[in-house]
């Protein structure tokens, strides 16, 4: 007979996921947003993109293989998991092409799996949950668990409102794994980075913001190198609080909009590849530099000395958040996109999807 822990562990392993079938969908559009993570028929665990998504698929990139030789392991298979993104381009270009689609609002191609190969679904808010409901859990999902707490009790906010992504959603953590969690809605995301900056720059609760030799861990690990000197990287990253330390572990915040602040429908604006660009421009805004995706508003931007109407920076990945602040004149590379909404044209900046990619403030031009 199981003892009542075993049968907790069970719970918690299961009741953060939920089989696609099951979900509530409009039509054939998937309820699904950055920081979800989704399995495939074959096992493959890919983590989602976004908050939009092409009618009957899921912008999502590969994260977890199936592997003999993997590390980690979950219901008796191992894994092994792709960080960097030309390996997760090249390995799904080989094995899986299927799961690669020329998406016609995107103009471009992406990982994107279609609903009829989605097994599972795993949900942020969901599991953490169920890891607060079960009296056994490992060092790492008890350090997950209590860091949201802190941030809940500081800030005020739903625990409803937060979630834990990463290597704990799916069961693929190790004793070497990060905290990743993720906070939704504007309100939300305000109020816990407000406490984040107070708690990291007197180190109460056990949060701490990165010294020199964690951040030349992330330089070698990020390769920053082909883009970034390391005395600039520190420069940048140092003050930041959605990554750090808490007791001792590595954490990662990750700051989403929430459904009902989406004023965009999949589709309303179209983009095309415009070539890669290095922009000169002042930041205008950075109200949205907290989220993922992540926007500046620029002014005056100038690309290969000519004004265009160049209007944002906007990254997809987490680590240009908290990057630069409204006032700093940056120097930016990228990937050029023309925006194209109704009869209407924009130029934008994508970061992050190259190695080559940067966003740096700069001294201020005369």
């Amino acid at each position: 007979m199981y003892s009542q822990k075993h049968a907790d562990k069970i719970a918690v392993r299961q009741d953060h996921s939920r089989s696609f079938h099951d979900e509530r969908v409009s039509g054939l559009n998937i309820r699904a947003r950055e920081g979800d993570f989704v399995e495939t028929l074959e096992g493959l665990i890919f983590d989602v993109k976004g908050l939009l998504h092409p009618q009957g698929r899921v912008i999502a990139y590969l994260r977890y293989v199936p592997d003999g030789r993997g590390v980690r392991e979950k219901n008796g298979i191992k894994y092994r998991k792709v960080y960097d993104l030309t390996a997760r381009w090249e390995l799904i270009r080989a094995r899986w092409p299927a799961y690669l689609y020329r998406d016609t609002v995107l103009n471009r191609e992406v990982q994107a799996i279609p609903a009829a190969k989605l097994k599972q679904h795993y949900q942020p808010s969901e599991r953490l949950w169920a890891l607060k409901h079960t009296s056994e859990l490992d060092r790492l999902e008890r350090a997950a668990v209590e860091m949201a707490e802190i941030l809940v009790k500081k800030s005020g906010v739903s625990p409803s409102k937060i979630g834990v992504s990463g290597s704990i959603l799916v069961g693929l953590q190790t004793t070497g794994s990060d905290i990743d969690l993720i906070l939704y809605g504007s309100d939300t995301a305000r109020r816990c980075y407000s406490e984040l900056l107070a708690l990291c720059k007197t180190s109460q609760e056990g949060f701490s913001s990165y010294g020199r030799r964690e951040l030349h861990k992330l330089y070698v690990q990020r390769g920053a190198s082909k883009s970034t000197p390391f005395e600039t990287f520190v420069k940048h990253e140092s003050p930041k609080v959605l990554q750090g330390k808490f007791k001792g572990t590595d954490y990662f915040v990750r700051c989403v909009k929430d459904w009902d602040e989406l004023h965009e429908a999949y589709g309303d604006c179209k983009y095309y590849t415009a070539g890669r660009a290095t922009v000169h421009a002042r930041i205008g805004s950075d109200l949205d530099a907290i989220f993922t995706p992540n926007t500046y508003e620029l002014e005056a931007a100038k690309v290969s000395r000519k004004f265009l109407p160049l209007t944002q920076v906007v990254s997809f990945r987490g680590r240009f958040c908290e990057q630069v602040h409204k006032g700093e004149d940056v120097i930016a590379k990228g990937k050029l996109e023309k925006v194209v909404h109704g009869h209407d044209e924009a130029y934008r900046l994508v970061v992050g999807e190259d190695p080559r990619d940067y966003l740096l403030a700069v001294e201020r031009r005369g």
